[in-house]
């Protein structure tokens, strides 16, 4: 009966697996995504174990850890030959006394498993067990492979234009999908109306229609336009910008503009339609249903924004780090993934030059002659009233037109105290703080905290710098001017202006150093050691799987052993080993899971940070005054919170195998360098440590016995 059950879910797991080998995934493309020449966790795993890692199950030359593994095979094989006897004979007796062999709790697969837990641990000719060959399988093939199809997955989306995150619409492409759905809905509005009246025979107005392509469209009926679309003017015209416009060719980007202008037409032109003959069927008949407007628009909006901005991305592209990163992920393997973050990061980030990409488009105009326009009045209103109660729920991030459907009932949240507790120094914090560094689109609210918080330490170490020769400078002048005939002069009938000067910059030498030490780790802090976090975890994770590894093989051999026994005893045991197994398999994959889960959360968490940074702010100083060393408090709050959020959050990569794992009931995972980024973070914290120690002016020291002596010091 137990093993009719194993049968079913094994079929089961056949039946729902079936969708994974429809998308051409199967042991075939995994074991191809495995065998890459070039992939450097392959090649490790060859350096430590040797040829056997290729074919675990060919004969394969002997190397230290195979021979290491042989003789231990070979000492464990003795021990179990002596509890596979004993096991044996004890229930070959109880057999024997009870009348029956399968009872207990055994049943038919208790000598089955019994001798193939036996027969795992014999040590092969290669000196490995083949439990040790099965876990090396696991990790060399399937975990390894399965990676691989997951990154070359990812950056093959990369190459087609997809971003790391879901990037908002600009207002402008939204209001012009708009224009164009409205342009859309007036013609088979339009045309609605003077069917019904040629029928009655009372109209004689032309119809409308819709002229043009490639790029430029007009909607009319020679007497009334209901508007027009075409594409911005982007090309090299006109003598000035042939002589002094760049050498790069925008055709592809014209090309991409009318190719995006042509599709968008025709998409959002049916769903005009559409929206037209559902409104007369429900106020005829009381049948059909709406589709959402405002979703047909956004989603019009944004593939408008997409195609242009992949044409835009194609400049130019072979000489660009997001080039140079699908060459060598797909050479070298998943390991390579957490050194190119930042290039992940913002490919095919949305740049101004899509927002001034935007169609041109025009509206109806208020003459000519359309009909009566009672049915014009009528579905415009329906269309109105949809949009303001539309599901449609755009990207976070995304900055609200004034035509949007969420206009209405949009509100900015730093305008809630803001507005109220006008202080100028609390504006000024949240401007500093919130300003969007580390974008190149202004119509984006999207933050990256690691790029930003990067950009903000590469300015603070340029501060530092110039301060530093600032200072330096202003002591060598103020030196020349002591010590030339302008210092004399001003001895003579004045005082020393330079000496005055050095006097003055002496006292203040120290608070300035102060804040040099202090601009000096917040700087180093913020454009070194924040940028590596996601490769000190990455390399931390690297780090744990090939421990991994060494404890599977290590590990093997007992596995094997715990089979040996009677069945009802042999679960608990073994099914550790069942689990270890299967973490050998998906640990590659699950930490490029967490790299990518990482690198999306920290933009979400980020942009929600932005938002409602301000708010708080105000919130807190509502009944005090918001000064200087506030403000430093505050902006220092804010760094802290995007810090300690891209730390924790990339430490994904390295736990998140461990949290899937714990699921199963697993193991303990082997958090080898789990302190790695607090150590580098005290590394770098360590150069400001000057600033605890702030030099203090220089005074004389009173003797205390001056007044008995002698006056020789």
């Amino acid at each position: 009966m137990k093993l009719i059950k194993r049968f079913w879910w094994v079929g089961l797991l056949l039946v729902f697996s079936l969708p994974v080998f429809a998308d051409s995934v199967n042991y075939q493309t995994i074991s191809a995504a495995a065998q890459k020449n070039n992939d450097m966790s392959r090649q490790a795993l060859v350096m430590i174990f040797g040829d056997v890692v290729l074919n675990p199950f060919n004969n394969s030359k002997p190397t230290l850890i195979g021979s290491i593994f042989a003789t231990l095979n070979g000492v464990l094989s003795t021990l179990a030959l002596f509890w596979f006897l004993t096991i044996t004979l004890k229930n070959v007796v109880k057999a024997g006394h009870q009348g029956q062999v399968f009872n207990g709790g055994r049943s038919a697969l208790w000598p089955i498993m019994t001798f193939a837990g036996f027969i795992a641990l014999v040590p092969t000719g290669s000196g490995w067990s083949i439990s040790q060959l099965v876990m090396l399988w696991a990790t060399s093939v399937m975990g390894i492979g399965g990676a691989n199809l997951l990154t070359d997955g990812s950056v093959d989306m990369m190459n087609n234009g997809y971003s790391m995150v879901t990037q908002p619409t600009a207002p402008a492409t939204g209001s012009a999908a708009r224009g164009i759905f409205e342009m859309n809905l007036c013609k088979y509005t339009v045309n609605s109306e003077l069917q019904s009246l040629y029928a009655d025979g009372v109209a004689n107005t032309p119809m409308m229609t819709t002229k043009g392509g490639n790029g430029d469209y007009s909607t009319g009926n020679g007497s009334a336009v209901c508007g027009t679309a075409k594409t911005p003017n982007t090309g090299r015209t006109g003598t000035w910008n042939l002589m002094f416009d760049s050498d790069v060719d925008t055709q592809g980007v014209i090309s991409a503009q009318k190719q995006a202008l042509d599709t968008m037409q025709s998409t959002l032109d049916q769903s005009a339609q559409h929206f037209v003959e559902t409104y007369l069927s429900k106020r005829d008949d009381d049948t059909g249903s709406f589709q959402d407007a405002e979703t047909q628009i956004q989603n019009a909006a944004a593939e408008y924004e997409n195609t242009v901005n992949q044409a835009l991305n194609k400049i130019d592209f072979k000489d660009t780090l997001q080039s140079q990163l699908s060459s060598q992920i797909k050479s070298c393997g998943w390991v390579c993934l957490g050194s190119w973050y930042h290039t992940f990061a913002t490919a095919n980030s949305k740049t101004n030059d899509v927002a001034s990409s935007v169609p041109v488009v025009t509206g109806m105009s208020g003459s000519g002659e359309t009909g009566t326009g009672d049915l014009y009045n009528q579905v415009f209103s329906a269309y109105r009233s949809q949009v303001l109660n539309s599901s449609y729920t755009a990207p976070l991030g995304t900055q609200t037109a004034k035509d949007d459907g969420a206009a209405a009932t949009a509100v900015d949240p730093n305008a809630v105290f803001v507005n109220v507790f006008k202080s100028p120094m609390q504006w000024l914090t949240g401007l500093i703080a919130t300003g969007k560094i580390g974008t190149q689109a202004d119509f984006s609210n999207q933050v990256n905290p690691l790029i930003k918080m990067q950009e903000i330490g590469d300015a603070t170490l340029v501060t530092t710098e110039v301060l530093m020769a600032a200072y330096a400078g202003a002591w060598a002048v103020a030196s020349i001017a002591s010590n030339s005939g302008f210092g004399t002069a001003t001895r003579i009938f004045a005082v020393d202006t330079g000496a005055v000067v050095k006097d003055v910059m002496s006292a203040m030498a120290p608070l300035f150093y102060f804040f040099m030490f202090m601009l000096m780790a917040i700087g180093f802090s913020l454009a070194v050691f924040l940028p590596a976090v996601p490769f000190i975890f990455w390399m931390g994770g690297v780090f744990n799987w090939i421990v991994s590894v060494l404890v599977g093989c290590a590990a093997g051999p007992m596995w094997a052993a715990t089979h040996l026994g009677a069945e009802e005893d042999k679960g608990s045991r073994s099914a550790h080993g069942y689990i270890f197994l299967i973490d050998m398999m998906l640990r590659p994959s699950l930490m490029v899971l967490g790299f990518f889960f990482a690198a999306v959360s920290v933009t979400a968490g980020g942009t929600i940070l932005n938002l409602m940074f301000a708010p708080a702010l105000a919130n807190a100083n509502a009944d005090s005054m918001v000064g200087l060393f506030k403000s430093v408090g505050w902006l220092m709050i804010y760094a802290r919170l995007s810090t300690f959020g891209v730390t924790r959050l990339f430490g994904l990569q390295a736990t998140l195998a461990d949290y899937v794992i714990s699921f199963l009931g697993g193991r303990e995972g082997a958090n080898l360098m789990g302190g790695a980024v607090d150590n580098m973070k005290n590394m770098f914290a360590a150069a400001g440590s000057g600033a605890q120690r702030m030099p203090s002016v220089k005074t004389q020291q009173k003797n205390p016995g001056a007044g008995t002596g002698d006056g020789v010091q």
